[in-house]
């Protein structure tokens, strides 16, 4: 089955295989010209999150805030695992 977009610069109907880099076939431009702003705007999101990310370890972190970060990661997983045999016995014995 054959899909096709109208284009949103000219208003030709193109061909469209649904892919972000499919092109106009008259003007040659993107047919979804928001898929390239939407995946920047989610790489840049991702790279924030990463970067804000305090658990993680980084290369130019000294002894002290490695320790606090290794510190603070084992309590997590502590309080993770709390959590989750709470929730589990909860669940399991309820009735």
């Amino acid at each position: 089955m054959k899909t096709e977009k109208k284009c949103s610069n000219c208003g030709a109907w193109t061909i469209w295989k649904k892919q972000p880099t499919d092109r106009c076939t008259a003007c040659n431009e993107l047919l979804d010209p928001t898929w390239l702003s939407e995946k920047t705007e989610r790489e840049e999101k991702e790279r924030i999150f990463i970067e804000n990310d305090f658990l993680r370890i980084r290369e130019t972190d000294g002894f002290g805030m490695r320790a606090v970060r290794k510190t603070a990661s084992v309590f997590h997983f502590i309080f993770a695992a709390i959590t989750w045999l709470f929730l589990w016995t909860v669940t399991t014995f309820s009735g």
